[in-house]
């Protein structure tokens, strides 16, 4: 049909548009990104041996993946470019099946491919679709498992659908095993989407029978992933809960929250211009509220705790584009291009967008669309039991440690359409230009932020090459947190983490740790024993450290300051 053939159309259209920004970054570096580099040396055993073989870092169970990168390696060869060019299919698949579920929910042809590209364009997405990471690849099982959900609701008959359901849940068994909390999927959002269609004959009984299978295939797999030399099996509950975790854990979760209020902000922009028509104990409430999350900023602020208090308030992805001095990855201070007032007035417009959505929530009354398109009940009863299922999931990690912001690409796909539905039923069936020029600004940070990113660590492996060059070994060199990590498991075979239990004694405790003033001593360094480092490289001059006989390197960036230098420094002679 024409209509189909036009959706077909757009939805290649924006994953080759996101394939694009991706390469125009030029993601290629010849180190670790992120914690690719341990799945990196996986897919490179398999590919020489055939076999998953662990190494102390992975707490996801990895999967497919492995043998997916291993057949990169096998047609490029080994190279850390190569394996992270497997991700970018993964990447355009998910971007195309996001604008697929778009559709079939009633949202049209324009705004379809404005959510797909808030996806594919966010700065989340795009640096972890440049790397060999498993999130891309989980958020890919969870939009395939949605998309053949939808499937089954749009059959016409009875045989179709179950056809179909068995298809979302046998997928989705076999896919999560690439990240666990894809199994959510055939776990939650199968039978959910079977409690939708219980009228037609033989689906309760053929969705009990899968519910069973998927729970029995995916305790199997999870017996064997703990079983698994040098795997990091989480526990859900590690220790006593005090009431301190709890504030923790509540303060964790609002910032979650409006972290996922950032990265689907171009879409949340559209609720922008409809402030004029609020109520005027509506605009108070919301500059009420404004008013005093920036009082909070400030008090916080002083007392030096601001950083992750105003956007993009979790860590980890986006913050590292230019946005926070100080990573963890390598030792001094890195420059920004966001400084911190633009951050605050950022945060307030955030908020204010999604107070206003919020607003419309609570006084705008809910009703079905037309025959034909998935009402709004229908959609929030598909997704929102996935949703309050990951967020439980989330709860141990907000309890216990920290959100990181790449956790919440598995919620993006399920904001971006309750979002698009509500504005097509509430506001307009068309986005207005606010949205637009709002993705635009985000896509252009998230590829110029990307190609930074990289630029950095092409001029760390030129950094190292110098040092190498006097036949110096790797060992003698911290190269920063993802540098390290290749270094250790070349060296030692396996990261030293504490958590390790397979095999026993495995863990040693470093008995010979760094003799260097803590503020010279990366937070990593003692699960990479193997690393003696006698140079580092540096994003700033660290006093505690020696101004070594090397060059510093001087790279390009796409975002201000346009020109960077890291620096190569000796440890001090009298360690202290």
């Amino acid at each position: 049909m024409p209509e189909q053939s036009h959706a077909v159309r757009n939805g290649i259209v924006s994953a080759c548009v996101t394939a694009a920004s991706v390469l125009a970054a030029w993601p290629v570096a010849e180190m670790g990104f992120v914690d690719d580099w341990s799945y990196v040396k996986m897919a490179f055993v398999f590919a020489r041996t055939g076999h998953i073989v662990y190494n102390g870092w992975a707490t996801a169970m990895l999967g497919w993946a492995i043998p997916w990168g291993a057949l990169f390696i096998k047609l490029f060869g080994f190279s850390f470019t190569a394996v992270r060019l497997s991700t970018l299919p993964l990447a355009m698949a998910s971007v195309y099946l996001l604008h697929g579920s778009l559709v079939r929910f009633g949202i049209n042809a324009r705004n379809a491919m404005v959510g797909a590209l808030t996806l594919g364009l966010s700065p989340l997405f795009l640096p972890l679709a440049a790397s060999y990471m498993t999130d891309v690849a989980g958020l890919f099982c969870i939009l395939l498992c949605l998309y053949l959900c939808q499937r089954a609701l749009a059959a016409r008959s009875d045989r179709t659908t179950i056809l179909w359901l068995a298809c979302a849940a046998l997928t989705n068994i076999a896919g999560g095993t690439v990240r666990q909390i894809a199994w959510l999927g055939t776990l939650v959002m199968v039978p959910s989407t079977a409690w939708l269609l219980r009228k037609r004959a033989g689906v309760k009984r053929m969705a009990f029978l899968l519910w069973i299978a998927s729970v029995v295939s995916v305790f199997a797999c999870i017996r064997w992933f703990e079983q698994q030399p040098y795997a990091l099996p989480e526990k859900i509950i590690q220790g006593p809960v005090t009431g301190t975790m709890l504030g923790h854990m509540l303060t964790e979760l609002l910032k979650a929250l409006l972290c996922l209020a950032l990265i689907t902000f171009p879409i949340l922009a559209a609720w922008i211009p409809i402030q004029r028509s609020l109520s005027r104990g509506a605009l108070t409430r919301i500059a009420c509220i404004l008013v005093a999350m920036a009082a909070a900023s400030i008090v916080l602020g002083n007392r030096g705790s601001l950083d992750l208090r105003v956007m993009p308030w979790l860590g980890h992805v986006i913050g590292t584009l230019s946005i926070f001095s100080s990573t963890g990855e390598m030792l001094g201070s890195r420059p920004v291009t966001l400084t911190l007032p633009t951050r605050v007035a950022l945060s307030l417009l955030v908020m204010a967008a999604a107070l206003t959505l919020v607003e419309q929530v609570l006084t705008k009354p809910w009703r079905r669309k037309g025959p034909g398109a998935v009402s709004l009940h229908d959609a929030l009863w598909m997704l929102g039991p996935f949703a309050i299922s990951y967020v439980a999931f989330l709860l141990p990690r907000a309890l216990y440690s920290f959100v990181y912001d790449r956790y919440l690409l598995g919620l993006m796909p399920l904001a971006i359409i309750i979002v698009l539905l509500l504005h097509q039923r509430w506001v307009a069936e068309r986005l207005p230009a606010v949205t637009i020029a709002a993705l635009s600004l985000f896509a252009l940070y998230a590829i110029a932020g990307t190609h930074d990113w990289f630029a950095l660590n092409r001029a760390r492996v030129a950094a190292v090459a110098q040092i190498h060059a006097l036949g110096v070994p790797s060992t003698s060199i911290q190269g920063g947190f993802d540098y390290d990590g290749w270094t250790q498991i070349e060296a030692a075979g396996y990261i030293n983490d504490p958590r390790i239990i397979n095999p026993p004694h495995a863990f040693q405790p470093n008995l010979e740790p760094l003799r260097l003033q803590s503020r010279c001593r990366l937070d990593f360094a003692p699960y990479t024993p193997a690393v003696q480092p006698k140079y580092f490289v540096v994003f700033s001059v660290m006093p505690c450290l020696k101004i070594s006989r090397y060059q510093s390197v001087t790279y390009s960036t796409w975002l201000p300051p346009f020109r960077r230098t890291i620096f190569i420094q000796e440890a001090p002679p009298n360690r202290k």
